[in-house]
């Protein structure tokens, strides 16, 4: 669909017609869709974006402006909300990672065991603690780690033998 065709499905939604915000979704969705993703690199994140973003430009329909382009203008708010979903996230783990005192806390694991373990995962980086977590706690295949996180399995497995090593190496000396 061309921009003067979905110029006039945008002037009908804006009039109410309902049946013009399928129209809209329709031609829009791939859009803010990977738009999302390729932010998040998350699917089921993206997906709750996507919500966000049709919720958004319902409720900022009426600043929405012709000569903007609507691809482009719903594509920013996308975005927007990507990123704003994305440094939250970051923020959650840094605060989970960085300035809790012990990363596992269950009632049984021994006050010692934890506070090494928790010295160990620190010498990591965000990467390699992502994957030796998901792979030892998580019990997630290399094949699904690579999968989510968009990286070569070989690139997984090679960051996941190097921290593997650090922490043999740094686990001594503690």
């Amino acid at each position: 669909m061309n921009n003067k065709k979905l110029d006039k499905v945008i002037k009908a939604l804006k009039r109410g017609d309902d049946n013009a915000f399928d129209t809209m979704y329709e031609e829009t969705k791939s859009i803010v869709f990977y738009t999302a993703l390729d932010v998040l690199k998350d699917q089921a994140l993206a997906e709750d974006i996507m919500q966000d973003t049709y919720l958004k430009v319902l409720k900022e329909l009426d600043r929405y402006t012709f000569n903007e382009g609507f691809r482009g203008w719903i594509k920013t708010i996308a975005k927007n909300l990507s990123i704003n979903a994305y440094n939250k996230r970051r923020r959650e783990i840094n605060v989970t990672v960085e300035d809790s005192p012990y990363l596992f806390e269950t009632k049984n694991d021994d006050l010692e065991k934890r506070y090494h373990l928790n010295k160990l995962l620190k010498i990591l980086d965000d990467q390699e603690r992502q994957i030796v977590f998901r792979h030892a706690v998580d019990q997630e295949t290399h094949k699904a780690i690579a999968n989510s996180m968009d990286m070569p399995l070989g690139t997984v497995l090679w960051k996941y033998q190097q921290a593997l090593k650090k922490l043999r190496k740094k686990g001594g000396a503690l």
